[in-house]
């Protein structure tokens, strides 16, 4: 009770029984699928760096342009300090006054360079000036290099194997032997000698 499948004329135009079907084409089709979803994926990864690192400039820049307004605001601060001790040191000394409103001057000037000048701007003017005169630029990197370490040094939290007399009453203390605390510092004496017998 079978029931026979007819013949059917394949492409080649014999006759024969019905052949598996082909899934060739199936699987070529899931690979270009598979590819482009990963192209797709490759692209968007790409374009999420690139927003990244663009955000990550501009927010460079504007940290870098802000730093930079800020030490233009503290020099013309600094200038404007001087000036206004060089005006009153006009009556005492003239001389002295004059100098100190050209040394105001000239800080007013890197003010404004500072102001009218970009970060890349800066830059590159710091590497001209490290190209015509090395030992100026160097010398200045290492004092720049010592001044930090001092004030690093400075800045650093006490030790905590300080003294007990580093604090402020140790004066008290050596001034009023009745305080019970003087003595509580000092290390107890090595085993005494007994005292002599009649």
């Amino acid at each position: 009770m079978n029931p026979q499948i007819p013949a059917t004329p394949s492409a080649s135009g014999s006759t024969g029984t019905a052949s598996p079907p082909d899934h060739s084409g199936k699987l070529t089709q899931a690979k270009q699928a598979i590819a482009q979803t990963a192209r797709d994926a490759a692209a968007k990864l790409r374009s999420a760096a690139g927003d990244a690192t663009s955000v990550a400039r501009e927010e460079a820049s504007r940290l870098a342009a802000e730093k930079k307004a800020a030490a233009a605001a503290r020099v013309g601060g600094y200038s404007a300090a001087l000036h206004e001790s060089a005006r009153s040191l006009e009556e005492q000394d003239p001389n002295i006054a004059y100098f100190t409103h050209r040394a105001a001057d000239k800080l007013q000037g890197v003010a404004d360079y500072l102001r009218a000048r970009d970060f890349g701007m800066l830059r590159e003017d710091c590497g001209h000036f490290a190209r015509r005169h090395p030992a100026v630029f160097y010398g200045g990197l290492f004092f720049a290099g010592l001044l930090a370490g001092n004030l690093l040094k400075a800045t650093a939290h006490p030790r905590s194997d300080s003294s007990p007399y580093d604090d402020d009453d140790w004066r008290d203390r050596v001034a009023d032997p009745e305080d019970p605390r003087m003595f509580d510092e000092l290390p107890a004496p090595a085993s005494a000698p007994p005292p002599p017998s009649p």
